[in-house]
């Protein structure tokens, strides 16, 4: 009898262990779950944030196009859409995924007809002036990502007077 009684109790005592075992499995295995799928929101995001950057910076580069063409928005004024002459057949920024009308770029200028960076000693001291601009491009996608990216652009003008 004594030997059956032992029996019964191995088996109630590995019924608790077994389920001891299922229960750490299952908690890891909900913690695997959960960093995964939280692993997958993070690369989103980042995928999301790399395309607005990259929206953002097509903006700049399609507005220093713009330079010495009919539609130059560096003319010594401030130009807050430079593609407003463009319609979505001919726009630069047609091939964004978002579409053009997702970046908002502006141009302004911070000083007009100002001495240019150079030496003292060069010898073009005070036969150019420069204009400097600013360009500010936005690219935003709604609850995703936002980014903006700003550049200084310098245009030297011949025929300046500033010593």
């Amino acid at each position: 009898m004594k030997s059956c009684d032992s029996r019964l109790r191995q088996r109630g005592v590995a019924l608790v262990v077994a389920l001891l075992f299922l229960l750490v499995v299952t908690v890891i295995s909900v913690i695997a779950a959960s960093n995964s799928a939280l692993g997958l929101k993070m690369s989103a995001n980042m995928a999301d944030s790399y395309d607005s950057f990259q929206s953002a910076e097509a903006g700049i580069v399609a507005a220093l196009a713009l330079a010495e063409t009919a539609n130059d928005p560096f003319d010594g004024d401030d130009t807050p859409d430079p593609f407003a002459a463009f319609n979505n057949a001919n726009h630069p920024l047609r091939a964004l995924n978002d579409g053009s009308a997702s970046v908002d770029v502006d141009i302004f200028i911070t000083n007009a007809a100002t001495a240019c960076p150079r030496s003292a000693t060069g010898s073009s001291v005070g036969l150019f002036d420069c204009d400097f601009y600013r360009i500010a491009s936005e690219h935003e996608v709604a609850k995703k990502a936002r980014t903006r990216v700003d550049l200084g652009v310098v245009k030297t003008i011949i025929g300046g007077g500033t010593p």
